[in-house]
C-alpha cells in the first residue's frame, strides 16, 4: 500500500487495454484518428476552477485522450460509486490504456477533489504508456522546457492536483518506442512529418533505409491514410512528459554489448533489475542510454525489436518471473515495488 504497510487490501480494479489493430468490433481508423488528435488542451474547464489548486489550471493534456477519458468516466462512475467502503480503487492499463488510467484518476481529482482520490484510490499502474501531459506557465507558455527545473522526484503534474507522486507506478521496457510517443524524443513522428509531396514517401530528405519502401507500401494500400495523415502531421508532434514514479525494466548488462557488437536481438529479455527513476529524468535517460532515433528505427531488426518490446507480453511474464525471483531470494522480501 502507499502507507507502507503489508496488510492485505481489498480492491476493485479497472483494467484498460491498449489499441488493438486486430479488433474488428471497434472503429479502428476512428480510434486511431482520436489518438492522433494530440493537441494540448486544459484538463480544467474555464468554469470548474473554483476551490481547486491554481496549478491545476496550468495542466494541459492530449485532446483525444481527454475526450475518451471523459466518456469512460461517465460509463464507470456507477461502478466507482458502488464500490464498497472496504475496498480501494486500482486503475491499470497497457499502452494508451495506461495513459487513460492516469487521466481517469486526474479527472476524479479535478471533479471530486484530491481528498476523494487519496482516500479511495490505492494506485494507478501503467505499462508501456505514452506521456500525454504538460505544464503551462507564464514563463513556459507552450510547455516546452518541463524536463528541466522540476526539482527532486516530485511529479509536477500530480503535484498540481495535490496528489502524491507514488500514487502512479509506471513500468517501461527501455526499447519500447510508445513510451516516447508524443514527446520531444518520439522516434516515430518524424517518419510522418517528413513526407514527400505525394503524401506517401517517408524521409524524402533522409538517407536510404530498408523500412522506407515497406512503410510507403503500407500507406499506399491504406484507404484511410489521407484522412489520418493530415491530422497526424498537424497534431502528433508534442512535448508531453511522463507522470508518477517511473520504473525501467532492465535486462542483464551483457545484452547491451551483444546488441552493439554482434547483432540486434529482438526477443524480450529476462528482467535483471527494475530501476526507479523520476518522471523528469525518464525520457532523457532512455534517449541517452537506449538509443532509438528515427534513423536507427528505420532498420528492420531495430524496428521489429521496438514493437515486440511494446506489445503486452513484454510486460507480462517477464514481470511475473522477476517478481517470483525476488520474492524467493532468501526470503529477504526486499521492496522492489
Amino acid at each position: 500500500t502507499r502507507t507502507g504497510t503489508r496488510e492485505p487490501t481489498l480492491v476493485r480494479t479497472f483494467v484498460l487495454r491498449g489499441y488493438d489493430a486486430s479488433d474488428e468490433e471497434v472503429d479502428r481508423e476512428g480510434l486511431l484518428n482520436v489518438i492522433c488528435t494530440a493537441s494540448p488542451v486544459p484538463v480544467c474547464d474555464n468554469g470548474d476552477n473554483e476551490g481547486k489548486s491554481s496549478s491545476a489550471s496550468t495542466v494541459r493534456v492530449h485532446e483525444g485522450m481527454l475526450s475518451m477519458a471523459r466518456e469512460l468516466l461517465r460509463e464507470l462512475e456507477t461502478y466507482i460509486d458502488g464500490t464498497s467502503p472496504s475496498h480501494k480503487l486500482v486503475f491499470t492499463g497497457h499502452s494508451i490504456g495506461g495513459a487513460l488510467s492516469i487521466l481517469l484518476m486526474i479527472l476524479l481529482a479535478n471533479d471530486r477533489g484530491a481528498s476523494f482520490v487519496t482516500q479511495n484510490v490505492l494506485r494507478v499502474f501503467t505499462f508501456g504508456s505514452p506521456p500525454i501531459f504538460e505544464i503551462e506557465s507564464a514563463s513556459n507558455p507552450k510547455g516546452m522546457s518541463q524536463l528541466e527545473g522540476s526539482g527532486g522526484d516530485t511529479c509536477s503534474i500530480l503535484d498540481a492536483f495535490d496528489l502524491p507522486t507514488d500514487i502512479v507506478y509506471s513500468y517501461n521496457q527501455p526499447w519500447d518506442p510508445i513510451v516516447r510517443l508524443f514527446s520531444q524524443y518520439d522516434p516515430l513522428y518524424p517518419l510522418i512529418d517528413d513526407l514527400g509531396e505525394d503524401g506517401y514517401t517517408p524521409w524524402v530528405s533522409g538517407p536510404s533505409r530498408t523500412l522506407r519502401p515497406i512503410l510507403k507500401t503500407i500507406l499506399e494500400s491504406w484507404e484511410g491514410w489521407p484522412r489520418y495523415r493530415d491530422n497526424a502531421r498537424e497534431k502528433l508532434g508534442q512535448n508531453y512528459i511522463s507522470v508518477g514514479e517511473q520504473y525501467i525494466l532492465l535486462p542483464e548488462p551483457i545484452r547491451y554489448l551483444t546488441d552493439r557488437l554482434v547483432s540486434v536481438n529482438i526477443q524480450v529479455p529476462e528482467i535483471d533489475d527494475i530501476v526507479q527513476i523520476s518522471s523528469r529524468e525518464l525520457l532523457p535517460a532512455l534517449n541517452e542510454v537506449f538509443t532509438l532515433d528515427t534513423f536507427r528505427i528505420s532498420y528492420v531488426s531495430v524496428a521489429i525489436r521496438s514493437f515486440v518490446h511494446h506489445f503486452y507480453p513484454a510486460y507480462g511474464s517477464p514481470v511475473v518471473d522477476y517478481a517470483g525471483k525476488i520474492s524467493g531470494e532468501d526470503g529477504k522480501g526486499e521492496d522492489k515495488r
